[in-house]
């Protein structure tokens, strides 16, 4: 198996995956001659305030902008759904 964190790559054996997952190492594999991450790791990493206040804010935004398209699915359902039954009514006649 191949670990990679930033530029170095290591082949290591399973029983040190856990090891190099906490220690910050992807698990990548190899596809098309480029590495391409199949298990990403969080340990080992750190992220300064600013980038997690910019993460939090941009999730905030996210969830508001989901709820708000949510919304508008919905009302835009309820439309159809009365449009369609003012088709199904006429087709009916």
């Amino acid at each position: 198996m191949k670990v990679r964190k930033e530029n170095r790559v290591l082949t290591v054996d399973e029983a040190d995956k856990a090891f190099y997952l906490s220690e910050g190492y992807d698990v990548v594999e190899v596809e098309n001659g480029e590495y391409v991450v199949s298990e990403k790791a969080t340990g080992g990493r750190t992220y300064t305030i600013a980038e997690y206040s910019k993460l939090e804010a941009e999730n905030a935004e996210l969830k508001a902008e989901n709820t708000s398209l949510k919304a508008a699915t919905k009302k835009l359902k309820a439309e159809n759904t009365g449009k369609n039954t003012e088709k199904s009514e006429k087709a009916e006649k």
